[in-house]
Parts: C-alpha cells; structure tokens; sequence
C-alpha cells in the first residue's frame, strides 16, 4: 500500500523546495523558517503603514495616488526580495533543499521531465494570463507572443532545470 501525502504536506515540500522524504526534523525546520518569515513580515506591515498613515496625515493627503504607489511597491520588494531571499537563504544553509540520491542518472533523466512540465507549464499560463489580460484578447491571435512565451517556457524549464540539478547530492556509499 502507499501512503499518500496530505495536501498541507505537499504545499509545504513545493513551497520550500523540499525533495524527497518530508521528515520530522525537515518539518520543524521548516516551520522555523516559516515562523521567523512570518514575525518579519508581521512587523513591517505594524511599521510600514504607520509610516503611510502619518504621512498621509502630514501630507493632507494630496499625493495620495504616489504614496499608495510607492508603499505597493515598497511592500513588493520586501516580499520578494526580504522574505523569499531569507526562505531561500535559509533552506539552503539548513541542507533541507538537497536531494540525496543513489542512482544519480535516474535522477537527472527525471529531473528533464520534470522541468520539461514546469517549463511548459510556465508558458501557457503566462499565454493565457496575459491574453486575457491584453485589450481584446488581442494577444491569444498572434503568431509573434506565441514564440515568445515558447521561449520563456524553455527558458524557465532551464532554468528550473539547472537549480534543481544543483540540489542533488550523490549518497556516499
């Protein structure tokens, strides 16, 4: 029989980057880094929109376009860059990202497929997001934006080829 994996199981492997076997102690890791995540983030948002709101008082809100614009996008870099840097950074100096394998052929031969999906995956639905999101659907009719998101799918599927090739370990015998 196999065991199947819980849904919150499997976010929390494709979240984190986690291959393999999610065990106990990768699991409490995990949920280290999530916690400190969460605690940073916790408090920029208590600070940040103090900050915003004082300055909207000060300003008597006459820039209110540009200083919503610029707290979105100040909120966007850290995220991105803050957070997402720090879950990354993190996972990989605890080792909870690399993939410890016996027969690393196997693997690479996977990993192909895998990343085949993923860039093809990407692709199509950067397609189909932004074709909906063009005026008229203009974008879903034309040869041009078709090439050009074939390439971005094969460049994120090499992307995502090269990282995941990077997080194997040959198992030492």
């Amino acid at each position: 029989m196999t065991n199947k994996e819980k849904f919150s199981t499997r976010m929390l492997k494709r979240f984190y980057g986690v291959q393999g076997v999610l065990d106990e102690y990768r699991r409490n890791e995990i949920y280290k880094i999530g916690n400190t995540a969460f605690i940073a983030m916790f408090y920029y948002s208590l600070i940040s929109n103090f900050l915003v709101f004082l300055i909207l008082s000060l300003d008597e809100y006459k820039h209110l376009e540009s200083i919503f614009l610029w707290y979105i996008g100040a909120n966007i870099i850290f995220v991105v860059f803050g957070i997402s840097g720090y879950i990354i950074f993190a996972t990989k100096s605890r080792h909870l990202v690399e993939n410890e394998v016996q027969d690393i052929t196997y693997q690479k031969k996977r990993l192909i497929n895998i990343s085949i999906k993923q860039g093809f995956t990407f692709g199509v639905l950067t397609f189909i997001l932004n074709g909906i999101m063009s005026p008229h659907l203009s974008e879903l009719t034309s040869w041009h934006t078709v090439r050009v998101y074939i390439i971005e799918g094969a460049f994120f599927g090499l992307a995502m080829y090269f990282y995941q090739r990077m997080n194997l370990k040959k198992l030492k015998e």
